[in-house]
């Protein structure tokens, strides 16, 4: 039985917005591929019947540029 999933991006002010829902795993890497390849931001699959994280892209991005921010600020 194939899986649904929610495509989720994480903006800058640490809010989370739901993109899409993909079916099937095998489209959840192409979907991710792409829409990482749109922003720098961190963008996440969530399984919608376990909630837990499938697949992420832009993590380690996310994480350095949120670093930067915060080095910036207390400067």
């Amino acid at each position: 039985m194939e899986r649904d999933y929610d495509i989720f991006e994480r903006l800058p002010d640490d809010s989370v917005r739901c993109l899409v829902r993909v079916h099937g795993t095998l489209h959840v890497h192409s979907v991710l591929e792409a829409r990482g390849k749109q922003t720098t931001n961190e963008c996440f699959a969530r399984d919608v019947r376990t909630s837990e994280i499938f697949a992420r892209v832009n993590h380690k991005t996310a994480q350095r540029a949120q670093l930067l921010k915060e080095l910036r600020r207390h400067r």
